[in-house]
């Protein structure tokens, strides 16, 4: 019963890390592409906001399965960073 709950634990675990990185790469995609599809800007803005959103509802799911430990964790290394930009260093 162990063996389980562990197992799904993981795939829980595994399907989280794999939508907070599609987000990102999904975060991409309009960057490129006005350049590959060969349509009118009616349709590319469309498209556009349709990948960013999916791209922000991957995020959020996200977050949801990998849980609270992982949430703050990425929000020190982001608060960091934006410290870096500022000139400040909020690293503690």
């Amino acid at each position: 019963m162990n063996d389980q709950a562990d197992a799904k634990q993981q795939m829980k675990r595994l399907f989280g890390l794999f939508l907070f990185w599609f987000s990102w790469v999904l975060w991409t995609v309009p960057f490129a592409l006005p350049f590959v599809v060969d349509s009118d800007v009616e349709t590319i803005a469309v498209a556009t906001a349709a990948v960013l959103v999916v791209a922000e509802v991957c995020f959020f799911t996200s977050l949801l399965l990998l849980g609270k430990p992982f949430y703050l964790a990425m929000k020190k290394r982001v608060n960091a960073l934006w410290g870096t930009f500022k000139g400040k260093n909020r690293s503690t």
